[in-house]
Protein backbone atom coordinates (compact mmCIF):
# COMPACT_ATOMS: atom_id res chain seq x y z
CA UNK A 1 0.00 0.00 0.00
CA UNK A 2 1.25 3.21 -1.29
CA UNK A 3 1.63 5.84 1.88
CA UNK A 4 0.69 9.61 1.56
CA UNK A 5 4.47 11.57 2.22
CA UNK A 6 4.28 15.03 3.43
CA UNK A 7 6.48 17.66 3.91
CA UNK A 8 7.34 18.57 7.94
CA UNK A 9 6.53 22.25 7.09
CA UNK A 10 3.07 21.37 5.44
CA UNK A 11 1.79 20.97 9.46
CA UNK A 12 5.00 23.68 10.68
CA UNK A 13 6.94 20.45 12.22
CA UNK A 14 10.87 20.96 13.00
CA UNK A 15 13.31 18.30 13.95
CA UNK A 16 13.90 21.34 16.19
CA UNK A 17 11.60 20.46 18.09
CA UNK A 18 12.70 17.01 18.88
CA UNK A 19 14.50 15.25 21.66
CA UNK A 20 18.54 15.74 21.34
CA UNK A 21 18.24 12.07 22.57
CA UNK A 22 16.13 10.88 20.36
CA UNK A 23 17.51 13.25 17.30
CA UNK A 24 21.01 11.50 17.89
CA UNK A 25 19.29 7.47 18.11
CA UNK A 26 18.21 8.27 14.55
CA UNK A 27 21.60 9.39 13.00
CA UNK A 28 23.28 6.57 14.88
CA UNK A 29 20.81 3.96 13.15
CA UNK A 30 20.57 5.56 9.74
CA UNK A 31 24.35 5.87 9.39
CA UNK A 32 24.58 2.17 10.37
CA UNK A 33 22.22 1.77 7.31
CA UNK A 34 19.06 1.16 9.01
CA UNK A 35 15.78 2.96 8.41
CA UNK A 36 14.80 5.13 11.46
CA UNK A 37 11.50 7.21 12.63
CA UNK A 38 9.93 9.03 15.23
CA UNK A 39 6.98 7.42 15.60
CA UNK A 40 3.33 7.51 17.41
CA UNK A 41 2.58 10.04 19.81
CA UNK A 42 5.67 12.12 19.09
CA UNK A 43 4.36 13.08 15.35
CA UNK A 44 1.12 13.18 16.21
CA UNK A 45 1.47 15.38 18.82
CA UNK A 46 3.45 17.56 16.83
CA UNK A 47 1.60 18.16 14.36
CA UNK A 48 -1.56 19.02 16.36
CA UNK A 49 0.82 21.58 18.15
CA UNK A 50 1.42 19.93 21.21
CA UNK A 51 4.93 19.61 22.88
CA UNK A 52 5.12 15.76 22.97
CA UNK A 53 6.35 14.03 26.24
CA UNK A 54 8.03 11.04 24.80
CA UNK A 55 9.71 10.36 21.57
CA UNK A 56 9.01 6.74 20.37
CA UNK A 57 11.33 5.13 17.27
CA UNK A 58 10.52 2.50 15.22
CA UNK A 59 13.06 0.89 13.14
CA UNK A 60 14.63 -2.24 11.05
CA UNK A 61 17.05 -2.92 13.28
CA UNK A 62 16.14 -5.66 15.87
CA UNK A 63 16.78 -5.70 19.34
CA UNK A 64 19.75 -7.26 19.82
CA UNK A 65 21.53 -5.08 16.67
CA UNK A 66 20.17 -2.09 19.04
CA UNK A 67 21.56 -3.37 22.16
CA UNK A 68 24.94 -3.56 20.43
CA UNK A 69 25.33 -0.18 18.94
CA UNK A 70 23.80 1.59 22.25
CA UNK A 71 25.50 0.51 25.30
CA UNK A 72 22.99 2.72 27.63
CA UNK A 73 20.35 0.23 26.29
CA UNK A 74 18.68 -3.10 27.83
CA UNK A 75 16.06 -5.46 26.33
CA UNK A 76 12.44 -5.26 28.33
CA UNK A 77 9.47 -7.25 27.75
CA UNK A 78 8.19 -10.87 26.31
CA UNK A 79 4.98 -10.07 24.87
CA UNK A 80 6.05 -7.15 22.81
CA UNK A 81 10.30 -7.11 23.06
CA UNK A 82 11.63 -3.46 22.93
CA UNK A 83 14.66 -1.69 23.22
CA UNK A 84 15.28 1.54 26.37
CA UNK A 85 18.11 2.98 25.67
CA UNK A 86 18.80 5.38 28.82
CA UNK A 87 20.12 8.85 28.82
CA UNK A 88 20.50 11.50 32.09
CA UNK A 89 17.40 12.83 31.51
CA UNK A 90 15.15 10.44 29.67
CA UNK A 91 15.06 7.10 27.67
CA UNK A 92 13.87 6.59 24.31
CA UNK A 93 11.87 3.66 23.73
CA UNK A 94 13.01 2.03 20.61
CA UNK A 95 10.42 -0.86 18.61
CA UNK A 96 11.47 -2.96 15.71
CA UNK A 97 9.23 -3.23 12.92
CA UNK A 98 6.51 -6.59 13.29
CA UNK A 99 5.28 -8.03 10.64
CA UNK A 100 2.25 -9.59 12.66
CA UNK A 101 2.75 -13.04 10.18
CA UNK A 102 2.29 -16.13 12.34
CA UNK A 103 5.73 -17.91 12.64
CA UNK A 104 6.58 -21.25 13.12
CA UNK A 105 8.58 -20.51 16.34
CA UNK A 106 7.87 -19.09 19.37
CA UNK A 107 7.92 -15.72 18.66
CA UNK A 108 4.20 -15.30 17.69
CA UNK A 109 1.70 -16.70 19.80
CA UNK A 110 -2.18 -15.98 20.00
CA UNK A 111 -4.85 -18.07 21.68
CA UNK A 112 -8.09 -18.89 20.65
CA UNK A 113 -9.99 -16.08 21.48
CA UNK A 114 -7.67 -14.37 19.04
CA UNK A 115 -5.55 -12.74 22.08
CA UNK A 116 -1.84 -11.96 21.08
CA UNK A 117 0.15 -13.55 23.30
CA UNK A 118 3.24 -12.78 21.61
CA UNK A 119 4.09 -10.34 19.14
CA UNK A 120 8.07 -10.53 17.89
CA UNK A 121 8.05 -11.77 14.33
CA UNK A 122 10.39 -9.11 12.68
CA UNK A 123 9.55 -6.95 8.88
CA UNK A 124 8.88 -3.59 7.25
CA UNK A 125 7.73 -0.34 7.27
CA UNK A 126 4.84 -1.32 5.58
CA UNK A 127 3.46 -4.22 7.91
CA UNK A 128 4.35 -2.60 10.78
CA UNK A 129 2.16 -0.01 10.12
CA UNK A 130 -0.54 -2.62 10.10
CA UNK A 131 0.10 -4.36 13.91
CA UNK A 132 0.21 -0.60 15.46
CA UNK A 133 -3.68 0.06 17.32
CA UNK A 134 -4.89 3.20 15.67
CA UNK A 135 -4.58 5.30 12.84
CA UNK A 136 -3.48 8.77 14.17
CA UNK A 137 -0.64 6.33 15.81
CA UNK A 138 0.42 4.90 12.84
CA UNK A 139 2.55 8.44 11.27
CA UNK A 140 5.96 7.70 10.57
CA UNK A 141 8.09 10.99 10.79
CA UNK A 142 12.33 11.13 9.25
CA UNK A 143 13.35 14.10 10.97
CA UNK A 144 16.79 13.73 8.52
CA UNK A 145 14.66 13.61 5.63
CA UNK A 146 11.58 15.74 6.61
CA UNK A 147 9.27 13.70 5.70
CA UNK A 148 6.14 12.52 7.64
CA UNK A 149 5.02 9.08 6.11
CA UNK A 150 1.29 8.03 6.84
CA UNK A 151 -0.52 4.79 5.36
CA UNK A 152 -3.75 4.79 7.05
CA UNK A 153 -4.60 8.29 6.72
CA UNK A 154 -3.62 9.35 9.81
CA UNK A 155 -3.54 12.82 9.31
CA UNK A 156 -7.25 12.90 8.01
CA UNK A 157 -8.33 11.31 10.69
CA UNK A 158 -6.06 13.86 13.13
CA UNK A 159 -7.82 16.81 11.44
CA UNK A 160 -11.61 15.22 11.76
CA UNK A 161 -10.66 14.17 15.31
CA UNK A 162 -12.05 10.77 15.20
CA UNK A 163 -10.10 8.00 16.86
CA UNK A 164 -10.25 5.25 14.74
CA UNK A 165 -8.35 1.32 14.97
CA UNK A 166 -6.09 0.10 11.89
CA UNK A 167 -8.53 -2.73 10.47
CA UNK A 168 -11.67 -4.81 12.32
CA UNK A 169 -12.45 -2.96 15.42
CA UNK A 170 -13.54 -5.94 17.56
CA UNK A 171 -10.64 -8.54 16.00
CA UNK A 172 -8.01 -5.50 16.91
CA UNK A 173 -9.92 -5.52 21.27
CA UNK A 174 -9.72 -9.01 20.94
CA UNK A 175 -6.19 -9.21 20.20
CA UNK A 176 -5.37 -6.88 23.09
CA UNK A 177 -8.60 -5.59 25.33
CA UNK A 178 -6.22 -3.29 26.70
CA UNK A 179 -6.45 -1.23 23.25
CA UNK A 180 -10.39 -0.16 24.52
CA UNK A 181 -8.19 1.51 27.64
CA UNK A 182 -5.71 3.08 25.20
CA UNK A 183 -8.45 4.78 22.94
CA UNK A 184 -10.49 6.37 25.63
CA UNK A 185 -6.92 7.78 26.73
CA UNK A 186 -6.59 9.34 23.34
CA UNK A 187 -10.03 11.03 23.13
CA UNK A 188 -9.96 12.50 26.59
CA UNK A 189 -6.50 13.78 25.84
CA UNK A 190 -7.01 14.73 22.34
CA UNK A 191 -10.84 15.80 22.57
CA UNK A 192 -11.53 13.71 19.80
CA UNK A 193 -14.42 11.25 19.18
CA UNK A 194 -14.49 7.46 18.68
CA UNK A 195 -15.85 6.22 15.83
CA UNK A 196 -18.93 4.60 16.03
CA UNK A 197 -17.80 1.05 15.00
CA UNK A 198 -15.13 0.59 17.88
CA UNK A 199 -17.25 2.56 20.47
CA UNK A 200 -19.94 -0.58 19.51
CA UNK A 201 -16.87 -3.25 19.66
CA UNK A 202 -15.96 -1.57 23.28
CA UNK A 203 -19.23 -2.24 24.57
CA UNK A 204 -18.81 -5.11 23.62
CA UNK A 205 -15.99 -6.88 24.76
CA UNK A 206 -14.95 -4.33 27.95
CA UNK A 207 -15.46 -6.96 30.63
CA UNK A 208 -12.15 -8.77 29.07
CA UNK A 209 -10.07 -6.14 30.46
CA UNK A 210 -10.51 -7.97 33.97
CA UNK A 211 -8.85 -10.89 32.50
CA UNK A 212 -5.59 -8.77 31.14
CA UNK A 213 -2.08 -8.63 33.66
CA UNK A 214 -2.77 -6.22 36.50
CA UNK A 215 0.55 -5.16 35.78
CA UNK A 216 -0.62 -3.36 32.14
CA UNK A 217 -4.07 -2.45 33.58
CA UNK A 218 -2.29 -0.46 36.61
CA UNK A 219 -0.21 1.51 33.87
CA UNK A 220 -3.19 2.39 31.75
CA UNK A 221 -4.83 3.91 34.62
CA UNK A 222 -1.95 6.11 35.64
CA UNK A 223 -1.64 7.29 32.23
CA UNK A 224 -5.66 7.88 31.97
CA UNK A 225 -5.99 9.59 35.33
CA UNK A 226 -2.44 11.53 35.72
CA UNK A 227 -1.55 13.02 32.76
CA UNK A 228 -3.94 16.38 32.62
CA UNK A 229 -7.33 14.70 31.53
CA UNK A 230 -8.41 12.87 34.39
CA UNK A 231 -11.59 14.36 34.43
CA UNK A 232 -12.40 13.87 30.62
CA UNK A 233 -11.04 10.34 31.19
CA UNK A 234 -13.51 9.34 34.31
CA UNK A 235 -15.81 11.11 31.93
CA UNK A 236 -15.73 8.92 29.39
CA UNK A 237 -15.16 5.68 31.32
CA UNK A 238 -18.01 5.79 32.95
CA UNK A 239 -20.16 6.72 29.55
CA UNK A 240 -18.66 3.29 28.09
CA UNK A 241 -19.28 1.49 31.12
CA UNK A 242 -15.18 0.83 31.63
CA UNK A 243 -15.08 2.42 34.87
CA UNK A 244 -17.13 -0.37 37.17
CA UNK A 245 -14.73 -3.14 35.33
CA UNK A 246 -11.68 -1.53 36.34
CA UNK A 247 -13.31 -0.83 39.93
CA UNK A 248 -16.07 -3.28 40.40
CA UNK A 249 -16.02 -3.28 44.41
CA UNK A 250 -16.74 0.69 44.08
CA UNK A 251 -20.57 1.65 43.87
CA UNK A 252 -19.58 4.39 41.16
CA UNK A 253 -23.67 4.31 39.98
CA UNK A 254 -24.57 6.85 42.74
CA UNK A 255 -24.80 10.62 42.21
CA UNK A 256 -23.09 11.47 45.51
CA UNK A 257 -19.83 9.77 44.22
CA UNK A 258 -20.13 11.23 40.34
CA UNK A 259 -19.60 15.14 42.33
CA UNK A 260 -16.92 13.89 44.53
CA UNK A 261 -15.45 12.15 41.67
CA UNK A 262 -15.36 14.90 39.16
CA UNK A 263 -14.15 17.49 41.92
CA UNK A 264 -11.39 15.49 42.67
CA UNK A 265 -10.25 15.32 39.08
CA UNK A 266 -10.99 18.80 38.08
CA UNK A 267 -8.38 19.06 40.70
CA UNK A 268 -5.60 17.24 39.34
CA UNK A 269 -5.87 18.10 36.21
CA UNK A 270 -5.05 21.97 37.65
CA UNK A 271 -2.19 20.56 39.32
CA UNK A 272 -0.69 18.97 36.31
CA UNK A 273 -1.30 22.20 34.65
CA UNK A 274 0.78 23.86 37.38
CA UNK A 275 3.27 21.36 36.98
CA UNK A 276 2.89 20.06 40.67
CA UNK A 277 3.99 16.54 41.58
CA UNK A 278 0.83 13.77 41.29
CA UNK A 279 1.07 10.56 43.58
CA UNK A 280 -0.71 7.43 41.85
CA UNK A 281 -1.73 6.71 45.81
CA UNK A 282 -3.31 9.57 45.82
CA UNK A 283 -4.97 8.60 42.64
CA UNK A 284 -5.95 5.21 43.76
CA UNK A 285 -6.54 6.23 47.41
CA UNK A 286 -9.52 9.05 45.75
CA UNK A 287 -10.92 5.82 43.37
CA UNK A 288 -11.47 3.49 46.14
CA UNK A 289 -12.51 6.01 48.59
CA UNK A 290 -15.98 5.54 48.42
CA UNK A 291 -15.98 1.95 49.41
CA UNK A 292 -14.15 2.50 52.36
CA UNK A 293 -16.40 5.33 53.10
CA UNK A 294 -19.43 2.68 53.11
CA UNK A 295 -17.70 0.27 54.70
CA UNK A 296 -16.09 1.57 57.48
CA UNK A 297 -19.18 3.85 58.65
CA UNK A 298 -16.58 6.44 59.30
CA UNK A 299 -19.46 8.99 59.13
CA UNK A 300 -20.65 7.58 62.88
CA UNK A 301 -18.24 6.76 65.50
CA UNK A 302 -14.97 4.96 64.31
CA UNK A 303 -14.06 1.49 65.72
CA UNK A 304 -10.72 1.55 64.70
CA UNK A 305 -9.84 -2.00 63.82
CA UNK A 306 -12.78 -2.03 61.61
CA UNK A 307 -11.64 1.17 59.92
CA UNK A 308 -8.33 -1.13 59.23
CA UNK A 309 -9.72 -4.20 58.13
CA UNK A 310 -11.77 -2.74 55.88
CA UNK A 311 -9.14 -0.40 54.18
CA UNK A 312 -6.85 -3.65 54.01
CA UNK A 313 -10.15 -5.64 52.13
CA UNK A 314 -10.83 -2.42 49.84
CA UNK A 315 -6.88 -2.92 48.37
CA UNK A 316 -6.40 -6.63 48.45
CA UNK A 317 -9.47 -6.93 46.02
CA UNK A 318 -8.64 -3.82 43.84
CA UNK A 319 -5.11 -5.56 43.49
CA UNK A 320 -6.98 -8.25 41.38
CA UNK A 321 -7.50 -5.86 39.28
CA UNK A 322 -4.68 -3.17 39.13
CA UNK A 323 -1.06 -4.43 40.51
CA UNK A 324 -0.70 -1.15 42.67
CA UNK A 325 3.28 -0.73 43.72
CA UNK A 326 4.04 -2.14 47.06
CA UNK A 327 5.17 1.83 47.87
CA UNK A 328 1.72 3.40 46.77
CA UNK A 329 -0.50 0.87 49.06
CA UNK A 330 1.47 1.72 52.00
CA UNK A 331 0.49 5.27 50.84
CA UNK A 332 -2.99 4.90 50.28
CA UNK A 333 -3.57 3.08 53.61
CA UNK A 334 -1.47 5.89 55.32
CA UNK A 335 -3.51 8.65 53.90
CA UNK A 336 -6.59 6.86 55.02
CA UNK A 337 -5.42 6.02 58.12
CA UNK A 338 -4.83 9.72 58.90
CA UNK A 339 -8.13 10.35 58.30
CA UNK A 340 -9.22 9.27 61.96
CA UNK A 341 -6.35 11.35 63.43
CA UNK A 342 -8.40 14.60 62.47
CA UNK A 343 -10.69 13.43 64.52
CA UNK A 344 -8.40 13.02 67.82
CA UNK A 345 -7.76 16.82 68.12
CA UNK A 346 -4.96 17.03 71.39
CA UNK A 347 -1.47 16.81 72.46
CA UNK A 348 -0.36 14.69 69.32
CA UNK A 349 -1.69 16.88 66.96
CA UNK A 350 1.17 19.31 66.65
CA UNK A 351 3.40 16.18 66.13
CA UNK A 352 1.17 14.92 64.01
CA UNK A 353 1.13 18.19 61.95
CA UNK A 354 4.70 17.53 61.29
CA UNK A 355 4.47 14.47 60.03
CA UNK A 356 5.74 12.88 56.60
CA UNK A 357 2.21 11.86 55.29
CA UNK A 358 -0.01 14.93 56.99
CA UNK A 359 -0.03 16.83 54.30
CA UNK A 360 -1.53 14.33 51.98
CA UNK A 361 -3.74 13.47 54.47
CA UNK A 362 -4.97 17.32 54.94
CA UNK A 363 -5.23 17.08 50.91
CA UNK A 364 -7.04 13.94 51.28
CA UNK A 365 -9.81 15.55 54.25
CA UNK A 366 -10.31 18.51 51.60
CA UNK A 367 -11.46 16.33 49.26
CA UNK A 368 -13.79 14.13 51.60
CA UNK A 369 -15.81 17.34 51.91
CA UNK A 370 -17.51 17.12 49.07
CA UNK A 371 -19.33 13.62 50.30
CA UNK A 372 -18.78 14.92 54.08
CA UNK A 373 -20.56 18.46 54.41
CA UNK A 374 -19.92 18.31 58.24
CA UNK A 375 -16.46 17.81 57.93
CA UNK A 376 -16.38 22.20 57.50
CA UNK A 377 -15.57 23.44 60.37
CA UNK A 378 -13.09 20.47 61.56
CA UNK A 379 -11.02 21.32 58.05
CA UNK A 380 -11.18 24.86 58.74
CA UNK A 381 -9.88 24.46 62.27
CA UNK A 382 -6.81 22.26 60.48
CA UNK A 383 -6.21 25.14 57.89
CA UNK A 384 -5.25 27.52 60.53
CA UNK A 385 -3.49 24.74 62.46
CA UNK A 386 -1.27 23.36 60.07
CA UNK A 387 -0.14 26.98 59.58
CA UNK A 388 0.14 28.10 62.39
CA UNK A 389 3.74 29.03 64.96
CA UNK A 390 4.14 27.00 68.03
CA UNK A 391 2.06 29.42 70.36
CA UNK A 392 -0.20 29.70 68.25
CA UNK A 393 -0.88 26.04 68.02
CA UNK A 394 -1.18 25.68 71.86
CA UNK A 395 -3.75 28.47 72.01
CA UNK A 396 -6.02 26.47 69.31
CA UNK A 397 -5.69 23.78 71.07
CA UNK A 398 -6.80 25.24 74.35
CA UNK A 399 -9.56 26.83 72.65
CA UNK A 400 -10.96 23.90 71.19
CA UNK A 401 -10.33 22.09 74.68
CA UNK A 402 -12.71 24.21 76.55
CA UNK A 403 -15.64 23.87 74.03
Amino acid sequence: MAPQIYSEKRFGVNSDQLSKNALGVIDKLQKKGFDAYIVGGGIRDLIKGIQPKDFDIATNCQPEEIRKLFKNSRIIGRRFQLVHIAFPNEIIETTTFRSGKDSNDDSMQINDGGRILRDNVWGTQEEDVFRRDFTINSIYYDPFSKEIIDYTAGIKDLKSKVIKFIGDPEQRIMEDPVRILRAIRFAAKLNFKIEKRALLAIKKYRAQIADMPPARVYEEIAKLFLLGHSENSYSLLKEFGVLQILFPHTNLNNERYDTFFTNAFRNTDNRFEQNKKLNPGFLFATLLWPKVFEESEIETKINFRKFYQTTANVIRRQQLITAIPRRFTSFIKDVWMYQIRFNKIGKKSISFSQSLRFRAAYDFLLIRKQLEPDLEERINWWTEFKTANYDKKIRLLKSKRKR
